[in-house]
């Protein structure tokens, strides 16, 4: 599902999502940066573990590669919400040369201008990345368990049809490199909250390795709450990527212990039309 681009940093394209012209995005990994130890090497992340200037130089390398200024990128700061921001000219910029002005407690952003990058980070939680051929409106969504039993990416679609006139037929999305079902063993206490959500677990929660243990399928999860506001199965494209099993190439916290970066994925409108 994913296109390798090998560049100086490489990263990864969806197929579907790169066959549109008036779009730009992109999926790190965590090669070809300059960052170390457990947020080696392109750490896409401010965090205590690592210096804010290799993660500025590491967004530099990576956004370099498509001609995307540093000032045009979006960051929402990640707190496992479901809140959504609609970002205009005026966001350009928020969290990309420093973590206080991200745009607070938001988890995904949406915008129709041209020019602006809308990101989201991930070490294991799912990224998701929308495109309305017609309206021209992109987001970018960050969905952990608890923005999954939120329906997170539900309302993005909602919020989307609302404020631009979007049409679930004319999306593409593309759910990318996360935690995968066959790695990511959850409590009674998780499935407990995804059980008041869907009443058809099958092929979303499996057992797990012990009593009260579970297998979630994120992935899953988030393409049937798509399929649920009227996108079709073909509109969608799975990554299939695990962190966990591939953490050689993805942060993942759960491999790592907690030592670790974060990755990418971003869209926006290009501003100029080929």
């Amino acid at each position: 599902m994913l296109k390798t681009v090998i560049h100086n940093v490489p990263f990864y394209r969806f197929s579907g999502l790169g066959s549109y012209y008036r779009i730009e995005h992109f999926i790190s990994t965590r090669k070809g940066g300059v960052s170390g130890g457990g947020q080696a090497s392109l750490n896409m992340g401010f965090m205590e573990a690592d210096a804010p200037g290799n993660v500025l130089a590491n967004r530099r390398l990576l956004l370099s590669e498509m001609d995307i200024p540093l000032e045009s990128v979006v960051f929402g700061e990640q707190r496992h919400t479901t809140n959504v921001a609609v970002v205009g000219k005026g966001e350009a910029g928020r969290g990309a040369k420093e973590k206080s002005s991200r745009l607070p407690e938001t988890d995904a952003l949406i915008t129709a201008v041209p020019g602006i990058c809308l990101v989201v980070l991930a070490a294991d939680c799912v990224p998701i990345l929308l495109y309305d051929t017609e309206c021209h409106v992109v987001a970018a969504v960050h969905a952990g368990w608890r923005g999954t039993v939120g329906q997170i990416v539900r309302k993005v679609v909602e919020r989307m049809v609302g404020e631009f006139g979007c049409r679930p037929r004319d999306f593409r999305a593309g759910i990318g490199p996360a935690i995968g079902p066959c790695c990511y063993e959850v409590g009674e206490e998780v499935w407990e909250k995804v059980r008041t959500v869907s009443e058809d677990l099958a092929g979303v929660v499996t057992p797990g390795r012990g009593k009260g243990k579970y297998f979630l399928d994120l992935w899953e999860a988030n393409r049937r709450q798509l399929l649920d506001v009227g996108l079709y199965s073909g509109q969608i494209e799975v990554a299939g990527v695990c962190t966990a099993c591939h953490h050689d190439e993805f942060y993942s916290y759960r491999a790592s212990g907690g030592d670790t970066g974060r990755f990418a994925a971003g869209i926006m409108l290009r501003t100029e039309q080929r």
